[in-house]
């Protein structure tokens, strides 16, 4: 069953007074790991729980899986259930974009999660509506949930090293990173060898949306061609914006290099600029 990935404002306001809503907050910082945290807790939407990028959305770092790893399925599973998430539940996630609900999104889809969306627009599309919000901890009782893990929406380190010349790889990180420019966050600056650049800002509009369909077809032409294309960025967050927007055009075949940059430096020194 496909779902269409983002939902507006406008289609959800008629759920947002039942309990068929189960609301995740999202939001984070790179630079200021507590504040998505610290927003949730001065007030959210009433009903909501935190997923947290750091704790959450990634598993505990090593020397290699990059800067934000996947968390096991054993953890995110384990996480889901302490929440009290259930397999039938309709997932909405926010934060104050995109990046940080989409890789929510892509741990949900991975879990065989169906019907899961992210809010476009974010928190301040909700707050236009004057709908309620909350400073209350929300606790469900827990789940017994049950992941049907997508493995084929997954890509590792040596898969990506040994992949078919004609495979399309993606980098989504801003233009300058992927030429070498500007890093000030990888010691080590390029891009993996034969990647293209899809710059994953290109794909959301200035109030925080998905752009419209004709739109996505034009900047990811290329992309939508290819079979089985592999998305990275440098730690597998802002990718899964690209993930998601082409699951919104119905490219559904790409996969996820989840150690993405951070990860390739930290086993190989095989780099493009």
């Amino acid at each position: 069953m496909f779902m269409f990935p983002t939902i507006q404002m406008t289609d959800l306001q008629q759920l947002v007074h039942t309990d068929q809503i189960r609301w995740f907050d999202c939001r984070y910082d790179l630079q200021h790991p507590d504040y998505g945290r610290e927003a949730f807790k001065e007030s959210h939407v009433a009903g909501a729980q935190y997923l947290d990028l750091s704790t959450d959305l990634s598993g505990p770092r090593s020397k290699t899986g990059g800067r934000h790893p996947l968390p096991s399925k054993e953890q995110w599973v384990g996480t889901l259930q302490s929440l009290g998430v259930e397999r039938d539940d309709f997932i909405v996630l926010y934060d104050d974009g995109f990046p940080y609900a989409a890789r929510a999104w892509w741990l949900f889809k991975w879990a065989g999660h169906e019907r899961v969306v992210v809010l476009e627009g974010g928190l301040s599309s909700y707050l236009a509506f004057d709908f309620p919000m909350s400073t209350e901890s929300t606790v469900f009782e827990k789940s017994t949930y049950q992941a049907d893990f997508q493995d084929d929406m997954l890509i590792q380190y040596e898969e990506v090293k040994n992949r078919p010349a004609e495979t399309y790889l993606v980098d989504s990180r801003s233009p300058d990173r992927f030429q070498g420019q500007n890093e000030t966050i990888d010691p080590i600056v390029g891009h993996i060898p034969g990647a293209v650049n899809c710059f994953f800002e290109e794909a959301i509009s200035p109030d925080r949306r998905l752009k419209d369909a004709e739109d996505l077809k034009e900047l990811y032409a290329d992309l939508l061609e290819a079979e089985s294309p592999i998305l990275y960025c440098g730690s597998g967050v802002t990718a899964c914006v690209n993930v998601l927007a082409l699951h919104a055009l119905g490219k559904t075949d790409v996969r996820l290099y989840a150690g993405s940059y951070s990860d390739w430096i930290s086993q190989t020194d095989e780099v493009a600029r």
